[in-house]
């Protein structure tokens, strides 16, 4: 059905790049309350930030994605080593450039006992689409359309020809159509079901979100009965909840606690590289002067990103040149970064009519590593070619609304990876006309990127993702920093069968706790 692709490969070699084993003492032992909870298992995950919503139509980040892939499942999904592979659906086949046939697995039953049939497919689809319910996934979505066969079999077609199909297919969790309709949308977000491997049962905003195993899972009952999810911004209280007890695993570990936590028995510290392309974006939108090419290009020339990489983030990161990591299928590496080159910046600052300087608030986040460091680096470098920034320390999802809403600041850290990340999805969410992530609005580079991934001949489209590349070096529309590696430390006294993941989702329905 779906031929291995390069994104694959990567999967499955960046599960294998740095596992970080401990040794030493200390920690907590396998009885403390983290791992029972009323006589059953239970696993507590430290996570950075809330999420917005529980309606997996508007699932517009990662955080969010990776909590209602508890709750709902996909048609297809991917597993840890990059495969697409059939979830909701039995089997699924190509039929055109445009028409895709499913077959659903008989039996699968919402959380309150209803049956899934093609009509909830078709449901999910539509109500994404539809323009009025203004869901966040709209976007990435809207394209397809669903026609119902009968209960279990339907086509999906395409607008256009679409290379990535079953990758992005793999983000849509399809929803219960009666039961929604029933009860409306705003209901449905507070009190949701699916047909996953948990079922919903309480959410605090700010605090936690708690789900049960659901015993009548498809894919089995999970040995976990009870996964909570608490919310800790501080990375300082996250480690301290693991040392603690108080949580099994804790995301998104500081590079300057690897070394202190590797050394304790009990603690493992464990990551790789991700599918998330890091960057400083631009605000177009409201910044007269980032309107300027000459001006973007040398913001890019005053950045010493080797620098960065070494001395805040430790080494933990991979520089990009653009839009693609190494593993993107369609990458070229004779596209290379900027180099770092201050009187170029100079030059280039005065030629567009700033020689006497600019000044920029730049909002920065600790959603990626090390983020609100890194941009105090940035800011420090870019004052060296007269460039002044106002630093603003915003919470993840203030600053993505702010980014949705095009008021964020001027300059801003920001991210696209994820579940179905890879080229396409970068160029399109960070940079395309329009889009949620995007302050950067050229035809030039909406048409190539659209040609690019609606050619099916793989020589033609590799060759357009190339010319992609190039054109979004020259136009320069962010400071293209590097691929996002990832930490997670968890005691290893009782989390058992447990891996990251390069798409960032934290998966345990396969894994126990002693």
């Amino acid at each position: 059905m779906l031929k291995k692709s390069k994104f694959a490969s990567w999967l499955l070699a960046g599960l294998m790049v740095t596992m970080l084993a401990a040794s030493g003492c200390g920690g907590g032992g396998s009885s403390t309350p983290a791992a029972k909870s009323g006589g059953e298992k239970k696993l507590t995950f430290a996570n950075t930030t809330d999420i917005s919503s529980m309606d997996p139509r508007n699932a517009n980040s990662t955080a969010m994605a990776n909590i209602l892939a508890y709750v709902y499942n996909g048609l297809v999904k991917v597993d840890p080593q990059g495969k697409v592979l059939p979830d909701l659906a039995e089997s699924y086949k190509q039929i055109d450039d445009t028409t895709w046939e499913f077959t659903l697995r008989k039996g699968i039953t919402f959380h309150d006992g209803s049956a899934l049939t093609s009509d909830d497919v078709k449901y999910t689809l539509d109500t994404i689409a539809n323009k009025d319910k203004k869901f966040r996934l709209r976007t990435d979505f809207a394209f397809m359309k669903v026609e119902v066969i009968d209960p279990l079999h339907f086509r999906i077609k395409t607008d256009t020809p679409y290379a990535g199909f079953p990758l992005r297919l793999s983000y849509v969790k399809i929803v219960p159509k009666a039961y929604v309709e029933k009860v409306g949308d705003a209901e449905f977000a507070k009190k949701p079901i699916g047909t996953g491997p948990y079922t919903f049962v309480d959410w605090k905003k700010g605090d936690r979100l708690t789900m049960k195993a659901y015993e009548k899972y498809f894919g089995g009952a999970p040995k976990i009965k009870e996964v909570v999810f608490r919310i800790i911004p501080e990375a300082a209280s996250r480690i301290a909840a693991l040392e603690s007890g108080e949580v099994d695993i804790a995301a998104t570990i500081p590079t300057s606690e690897v070394k202190r936590l590797k050394d304790k028995k009990n603690v493992k510290v464990v990551g790789g590289p991700t599918t998330r392309v890091v960057f400083i974006g631009m605000n177009m939108r409201i910044n007269d002067a980032l309107k300027n090419e000459k001006v973007r290009q040398a913001i890019n020339y005053a950045v010493d990103k080797q620098a960065i990489i070494k001395g805040v983030l430790d080494g933990y990161a991979t520089q990009v040149a653009t839009i693609s990591t190494p593993q993107y299928e369609g990458f070229d590496q004779s596209v290379q970064p900027y180099e770092y080159n201050p009187e170029k910046a100079k030059q280039l600052l005065a030629e567009a009519g700033y020689g006497t300087g600019l000044s920029f608030d730049f909002s920065a986040t600790n959603a990626t590593m090390n983020g609100v460091d890194v941009v105090q680096a940035i800011a420090a470098q870019l004052e060296k070619v007269g460039i002044k920034c106002n630093v603003i320390q915003e919470e993840p999802n203030q600053q993505r609304d702010k980014l949705t809403s095009g008021k964020v600041a001027p300059l801003y850290i920001n991210g696209v990876g994820g579940p179905y990340s890879n080229l396409d999805l970068v160029a399109k969410l960070g940079f395309s006309t329009g889009e949620r992530y995007s302050s950067f609005s050229d035809k030039a580079f909406d048409d190539l990127r659209m040609k690019a991934i609606t050619t099916m001949d793989d020589k033609t489209r590799i060759k357009l993702d190339s010319d992609l590349q190039k054109m979004a070096k020259e136009k320069a529309p962010a400071i293209f920093l590097w691929q996002q590696q990832v930490l997670y430390a968890y005691n290893s006294d009782r989390v058992l069968n447990w891996e990251p993941r390069v798409d960032e989702m934290v998966v345990v329905t396969d894994s126990d706790v002693k």
